[in-house]
């Protein structure tokens, strides 16, 4: 079954590169290795940034496929059933997949096939740059195979690559053009940069270890408020292009309030970049603002007096 390993690779792209990229409507696209090969578009989409975190966990679904055709979006022909490393299922004579119990080895899905021809395939469960979770496919089997059983054996390896006009799910039989291949077999991390139509990973150098600060909000409020709840509710709102924003409470008597909103420490470029970028837009400590009245709000709580300065 599933260990529970969170793996996740950061895709930073370069502001150049971001604007030809985004111009010409290519996607961020993700595939994950399957007995060592990759045909399958796990996850793509066009509303990438200039940083982007791609994450997954090893929970997995098993299903029947009829086909495999390459530049088609994969047809899901059986039902589909949970199932984890060191797990098989039945395809019995009707053609339908039964529960998942122990057995096969330890490091791979096996099913075992009383049906007929048939092309096996996997479903993985995956977080986007956008924080969205879903479980799509990443692998069918190319050729099929007949009455017995066969073992799919996923990669901790995706492969990540730039391309126009590919939707998710789509399989694919030949090459990805200038893709990289990011494994994480032996850890769960890992960090690339697209810069000049290359991949490259960035050294520790490229991370920017001073933050700033942007905006300081002082209140006096018509109630008390604990600090940490104030910023547990700030916080949550900090999402999307304000992920590289964090807020700092300090609530001396509970009826004053001062908010300091920052950048996070250690930002690589990209992410810097971006940040600096939403420095410069004038809208910024409005909405930062607006995300301290709203969490006031929410605590039932108003204020007498406030003033938001930026630096």
């Amino acid at each position: 079954m599933a260990d529970g390993n969170v793996k996740s690779v950061d895709i930073q792209i370069a502001p150049a590169d971001f604007e030809t990229l985004k111009s010409s409507g290519y996607q961020l696209c993700f595939a994950k290795k399957v007995n060592n090969t990759y045909n399958v578009v796990w996850q793509s989409g066009i509303d990438y940034l200039v940083d982007n975190t791609f994450s997954w966990q090893p929970m997995y679904e098993m299903f029947g496929s009829n086909q495999f055709t390459g530049d088609v979006k994969v047809n899901v022909s059986t039902n589909k059933v949970s199932i984890g490393l060191g797990d098989q299922a039945v395809l019995d004579t009707n053609g339908y997949l039964g529960d998942a119990t122990s057995g096969g080895p330890a490091t791979g899905i096996t099913m075992i096939n009383n049906y007929g021809t048939i092309h096996p395939g996997l479903c993985a469960f995956s977080t986007d740059y956008n924080g969205k979770s879903s479980t799509t496919p990443i692998y069918v089997a190319e050729q099929p195979i007949v009455s017995g059983q066969d073992t799919l054996t996923p990669v901790e390896a995706v492969q990540v690559w730039f391309e126009q006009d590919i939707a998710t799910s789509t399989m694919f039989s030949t090459a990805r053009s200038n893709a990289v291949e990011v494994d994480l077999t032996l850890q769960n991390t890992a960090t690339r940069l697209y810069k000049d139509g290359k991949w490259s990973t960035p050294s520790a150098s490229a991370r920017y270890a001073d933050p700033r600060t942007i905006v300081v909000i002082v209140a006096t409020l018509t109630a008390a408020v604990i600090a940490h709840d104030l910023a547990t509710k700030i916080t949550s709102k900090l999402t999307g292009v304000y992920k590289d924003i964090k807020v700092d409470v300090q609530a001396p008597g509970g009826t004053t309030v001062k908010i300091e909103y920052r950048e996070q420490s250690g930002l690589p470029g990209p992410r810097h970049a971006q940040t600096q970028m939403l420095l410069a837009n004038k809208t910024t400590v409005d909405t930062l603002t607006e995300f301290a009245l709203e969490s006031l709000a929410s605590l039932g709580v108003g204020y007498l007096t406030m003033t938001a300065n930026s630096n």
